[in-house]
């Protein structure tokens, strides 16, 4: 059972743990020992230094920083401890001691935390530095809150986020009434949720992620030609599950929101309507992996529906291998449960071009369908306020993190 409170804004500071697999440190030299009381910090001198982290490969970790300090600073050291529950826990280490150049506003410094194993791994890593003429080391426990302060995550894991569609389609723009109150476009919301995960993925647990699409429209190029918005929406939509492999990514992940197969009142759907559906692609569907995310999804989406009034029905956990057929009587049943899904075309492929592309390269895919558009209260939700889209995008964060082992 999830621990957090789904509702709340920010929700995904999330209580799991990472595997502990440690890196391989390249070579150290100690650093100079601070005197017995260290000499105060120059006012000028900020000393808190933020790094960022990214995916090299599934057994690196790549450290940057700037050189703005160059001009103080002897030695940069990057430390790094194990995370609990994505949490930074246990004692700091030294892994690298990098020498200054003494030049202020060069190139920015980079370090490369060689893994032991490629399996999924998530540490803190922060920078402490040696002033100049040796009198301040902030390793030093006197600067331990400073420095941790600006401590970040990092892992070898990378998700391609897919916003689905394109432009303002799946909109109610030209509806008046009941069905018009509230516009929306499923284009439009699916882009926030996209972006608002990629920012609750790397700052809470350290994933790297590259989205499809950072605006109305989309290109993306594959063998060599270009493909742009309705050439990657209604044909050659594999291209976008492509991507994954592309850009170094471990998974994809299509967002969207779902609507009913009912001729009348599609914009005036009741709320008991209302699920949330995963839809797992093969390469996910025979994954325990895959499954534990994907049911970490539905279970978290559920949660939060369920408390902030959007829901009623529950989720049906699935296993691998088993996962639910998709009925169009079930999509639209006000009787059914959300719940994990492997769709299929007549011909036993994936049904959804954006997981059968990801499929095609053995990357798990997961299409998440977070409720429906179709109801008036998930439009007005998503028009009060940034609450939906920063909550769902909590929610898929906590699913991709537990299903990595970064959450227990």
């Amino acid at each position: 059972m999830f621990q957090r409170k789904l509702f709340q804004k920010k929700l995904i500071t999330s209580v799991l743990t990472l595997c502990m697999l440690t890196g391989s440190p390249g070579s150290l030299n100690a650093a100079s020992a601070l005197p017995a009381e260290p000499v105060p910090v120059q006012e000028s001198f900020d000393y808190p230094i933020t790094a960022q982290t990214n995916k090299q490969s599934s057994q690196s970790i790549r450290i940057t920083w700037d050189s703005s300090k160059d001009a103080l600073v002897k030695y940069y050291y990057v430390l790094r401890r194990n995370m609990k529950n994505s949490i930074g826990n246990g004692a700091w280490k030294t892994i690298a001691q990098i020498e200054s150049d003494g030049i202020s506003g060069g190139p920015s410094y980079s370090y490369t935390d060689q893994l032991a194993k490629d399996t999924p791994q998530q540490y803190e890593y922060k920078i402490c530095l040696l002033t100049k003429d040796g009198t301040t080391d902030t390793r030093d426990a006197n600067y331990t809150s400073i420095t941790n302060d600006a401590a970040v995550p990092g892992s070898n894991i990378k998700v391609c986020i897919d916003p689905g569609h394109y432009g303002t389609l799946n909109n109610n723009y030209e509806y008046t009434g009941a069905d018009g109150n509230y516009p929306y476009s499923e284009a439009v919301f699916n882009l926030e949720i996209a972006k608002e995960l990629q920012k609750e993925l790397k700052n809470a647990y350290g994933i790297d992620s590259y989205l499809t699409r950072t605006s109305s429209s989309i290109r993306l190029v594959y063998d060599g030609k270009n493909y742009k918005n309705e050439n990657l929406d209604t044909k050659n939509i594999a291209i976008r599950g492509y991507a994954a492999k592309q850009q170094n990514c471990d998974l994809f992940l299509s967002l969207h929101t779902n609507s009913t197969s009912r001729q009348k009142k599609i914009w005036s759907q009741p709320k008991s309507i209302n699920k949330a559906y995963v839809f797992v692609n093969r390469t996910a569907h025979k994954s325990d992996q895959g499954m534990k995310i994907a049911n970490a999804i539905g279970v978290s989406l559920t949660e939060y529906n369920q408390e902030s009034g959007i829901q009623t029905a529950g989720f049906t956990t699935r296993t691998k291998n088993k996962a639910a057929a998709f009925s169009s009587a079930n999509n639209d049943s006000s009787k059914t449960n959300g719940t994990v899904i492997h769709r299929k075309s007549s011909s036993g492929s994936d049904y959804y071009g954006v997981l059968r592309g990801a499929a095609a390269d053995g990357i798990p895919g997961i299409l998440v369908e977070h409720a429906f558009h179709a109801t008036q209260i998930v439009r007005k939700r998503a028009a009060s306020s940034s609450d939906l889209s920063e909550n769902w995008a909590a929610c898929d964060a906590y699913g991709i993190a537990l299903g990595y082992g970064f959450i227990k």
